[in-house]
């Protein structure tokens, strides 16, 4: 490719915000997983990331959240008097996704959008995180690069793609990574 060519190409930023759910209360009563509720410790850390949050003025194009309480409920605090998202979509294709299924999730994004967040559980956090930063789509590298994705943990990764369908392909850059104190 010439200089001008290369001048020529609009560079196309796309980022991912990761959220894992807060801290959920396993001494409650619930009847399934999906409706185990946040701990006491969980909406407190919650509170903490949305004041986290509101610092640095987040906002991002589209809003992917888990169908489960303990997620719904985090997107509540986290969003409490506050709109960060013109568009929200609660799906069930984040609870209990491994990186695979978020892949395949964020490769049929419209382009319009530039930015997503996604509030799910782990392993599939961390498991997507892992693959957007390297860039790889080899599952058999083992060793994460995050050494937890703690409960109400918010990554943001910067990926140079003109399109969603490219993610994944080449590396992310992390832009900020905050875990609860």
């Amino acid at each position: 490719m010439t200089g001008e060519a290369e001048n020529e190409r609009q560079s196309s930023l796309k980022q991912i915000h990761l959220v894992r759910h807060a801290k959920s209360d396993w001494e409650s009563e619930f009847k399934s997983d999906r409706e185990r509720p946040l701990s006491d410790r969980g909406k407190k850390n919650a509170r903490f990331l949305r004041k986290y949050l509101e610092r640095i003025d987040f906002k991002t194009d589209l809003f992917l959240i888990s169908d489960s309480k303990r997620t719904l409920d985090t997107y509540k605090i986290l969003t409490k008097n506050k709109d960060v998202s013109p568009e929200t979509k609660v799906t069930e294709k984040l609870y209990e996704s491994d990186s695979e299924d978020i892949l395949v999730k964020l490769r049929e994004l419209n382009s319009k959008f530039e930015s997503v967040a996604l509030l799910g559980h782990n392993p599939g956090m961390e498991e997507i995180a892992n693959r957007l930063i390297r860039g790889n789509e080899d599952l058999a590298l083992s060793e994460s690069i995050l050494f937890k994705f703690p409960t109400s943990g918010f990554l943001s990764i910067q990926v140079d793609i003109d399109s969603w369908g490219e993610i994944g392909k080449v590396p992310g850059k992390i832009i900020r990574f905050w875990i609860p104190g």
